[in-house]
């Protein structure tokens, strides 16, 4: 007996016991796959005997097998594997060992986009690589609005880092109300195209630093170096200091006296004379 194995590992294999079993993104549907590109009733798989028949139900994007694009009536077999949208799937044999083991299991999408107004309100979309947004049917989420381009917008997931990229859309794209070129996004962020929005949802430890700039552009943001002042020269020895103006001034005026004007010397000479000269009358006349 055979089953259908999501090869992403999003959802349990099912066995194949039915006699019709359905895909497609409606909840009706025996294999539900809420996805992009993935019609309300997708294909359909029919047990005959032993041999299990693939027929696309004339869905939008079609339905390939080992990456043929089939029409009614297609054998599966073992290892074949079917695409409807962007997910894949596979028929294994469990009794050949086609089984994956749980563990060898991809892990599970920790990043989803939750759509809150618009057309997609409701809808949870699990974020695997890259997922463009936009009016043409070639993107993987197609947004009929008259203000989408055709191809809007971009969101990728790389080493546990979301990220949105506006694809040069004629109406911008719109992080938290902000319009931005392109975002690191976090759990809890809401991405706007016009009236349609997303909520981010992503892990409690997401990384959300944004890479370290180029040497060339962190030095814009250095701050200069501050100038020193120059050091001053080591003082050289001082000279003897030569006595001061003044005080040779004051040395020649104290020794005037000893050696300079000659007038009091001569006023007692005379003072002399006379008396000797009137020593002399008083004798003479005497």
């Amino acid at each position: 007996m055979l089953k259908l194995q999501f090869r992403d590992q999003r959802q349990p294999a099912v066995w194949l016991v039915e006699s019709v079993m359905t895909i497609g993104s409606g909840p009706r549907n025996h294999v539900v796959i809420n996805e992009s590109g993935i019609d309300e009733l997708h294909a359909r798989l029919t047990k005959e005997g032993d041999n299990i028949y693939l027929s696309d139900n004339g869905s939008f994007g079609g339905t390939f097998v080992n990456g043929n694009k089939i029409g009614q009536h297609f054998q599966l077999r073992p290892g074949d594997r079917i695409r409807v949208g962007k997910v894949e799937l596979e028929i294994i044999d469990p009794k050949a060992g086609g089984e994956k083991p749980a563990a060898a299991s991809a892990p599970r999408a920790d990043w989803s986009l939750m759509a809150i107004t618009g057309e997609l309100k409701g809808k949870s979309i699990p974020v695997h690589g890259t997922l463009v947004f936009g009016r043409s049917s070639s993107c993987d989420i197609v947004i009929n609005d008259a203000h989408m381009s055709r191809r809007h917008a971009e969101v990728n997931l790389k080493d546990g880092i979301l990220r949105l990229v506006d694809l040069k859309s004629s109406n911008g794209t719109c992080v938290n109300g902000k319009n931005v070129g392109e975002q690191i996004l976090k759990p809890g962020d809401k991405i706007s195209f016009d009236q349609v929005t997303f909520l981010v949802a992503g892990p409690a430890n997401a990384k959300v630093e944004l890479p370290q700039d180029d040497d060339d552009e962190s030095t814009v943001f250095r701050a200069a170096p501050i100038p020193r002042r120059p050091q001053a020269a080591a003082p050289k020895p001082a000279a003897p200091a030569a006595p001061a103006p003044s005080a040779r001034v004051e040395a020649k005026v104290s020794a005037a006296p000893a050696g300079g004007s000659r007038t009091p010397m001569m006023v007692g000479v005379v003072a002399v004379v006379l008396v000797i000269a009137v020593a002399v009358g008083f004798m003479l006349f005497k």
